[in-house]
């Protein structure tokens, strides 16, 4: 056959010697039709001879449903939490017989391209989705998960509050916090900030000096050199800084050898997220574990609700954080 040629039902059909619909009957495992053993495993090995795989969209249609999820990435940067999250949620996909297709946005608009060749029973939504996103889910029938990650900005993460408990257990009372000036990360900068300063108001501690800079690598060590070594002058010096992630606190600890300024001795430095390049740094880095596994298991179980029905999993917290302790602070 030509290899350009895609092999169809016909194609099968042909070489089994059956007609198109005993081909749909066996492939497609009719629960009504009684074929003889014989017919059926020529239609198979005649399927299995062409490499023919059914059509996803004609074998929804027939079957009346999808065996496809949707994962929806909709601003969360990679890294190795997101892919913990995508890893969990594609062993349960495939635990319950379906499949994950992840879409990342680029554009918006993008959405509905893809969903003009896909049609998934369900939709898991990292991040937030505009309006427009939302109208076109619910026309297109597909059901939604969305997590809380795309929450209101001035919602408290607990994360950066136990980043802040933790500085304040150690005898800081005078914080600085540094967080990223990138708009695409607003949704997740956003409520740690407002999570540090809600942990300082509950301690009674005055709110972080805060530093809003350029993402790593694009963050000037110099500049952010410049900023540590005016919170460390102050009459009320700051001597701990809490960072918006793991890559921010690198580039904290860095400036702070470049302004001769020691961690911890001469202020503190703890991360968020517990990358894997935190526990190499010198020294390591303090940091706050989100425990993202469980979090994405109670994605699917959400999903899997809608899927199947039965209950709904009990409500868990957006994210599980725990401290990571080692040497920076």
């Amino acid at each position: 056959m030509n290899a350009a040629h895609r092999p169809t039902s016909d194609d099968v059909a042909r070489l089994a010697g059956v007609s198109r619909a005993t081909v749909s009957y066996v492939l497609n495992e009719a629960p009504h039709q009684s074929i003889p053993d014989a017919t059926r495993q020529r239609v198979l090995a005649a399927a299995e001879e062409l490499d023919y795989t059914p059509h996803a969209a004609a074998r929804t249609l027939r079957a009346g449903e999808s065996r496809l999820a949707l994962f929806i990435n909709a601003g969360t940067p990679y890294g190795a939490n997101l892919s913990a999250i995508v890893d969990t949620l594609s062993a349960e996909a495939a635990a319950s017989g379906r499949s994950l297709v992840i879409w990342q946005q680029h554009d918006p608009g993008d959405l509905a391209a893809t969903l003009a060749h896909l049609q998934p029973a369900v939709a898991i939504t990292l991040g937030r989705l505009n309006d427009g996103q939302k109208d076109l889910l619910a026309r297109a029938r597909i059901p939604g998960i969305e997590n809380d990650s795309g929450q209101d900005p001035d919602t408290a993460d607990p994360g950066a509050a136990l980043q802040i408990r933790y500085l304040a257990s150690r005898g800081h009372r005078q914080l600085g916090y540094l967080t990223t000036a990138d708009p695409k990360l607003g949704i997740f900068a956003g409520p740690r900030l407002a999570g540090a300063r809600s942990a300082c108001a509950e301690l009674g501690l005055d709110l972080p000096v805060v530093a809003e800079l350029a993402a790593p690598p694009g963050l000037p060590v110099d500049d952010l050199s410049a900023v540590l070594a005016a919170w460390t002058s102050r009459p009320d010096p700051v001597t701990a800084v809490a960072c918006y992630n793991d890559e921010y606190a690198v580039a904290c600890m860095a400036a702070a050898a470049r302004a001769g300024l020691s961690v911890p001795g001469d202020l503190a430095v703890i991360g968020m997220d517990d990358e894997a390049v935190s526990g190499y740094t010198q020294p390591a880095l303090t940091t706050i574990r989100l425990h993202v596994t469980d979090f994405a298991r109670h994605l699917w179980a959400r999903a899997s609700t809608l899927l199947d029905g039965g209950p709904a999993p009990e409500h868990a917290p957006s994210m599980l954080y725990s401290l990571v302790q080692r040497q920076s602070a």
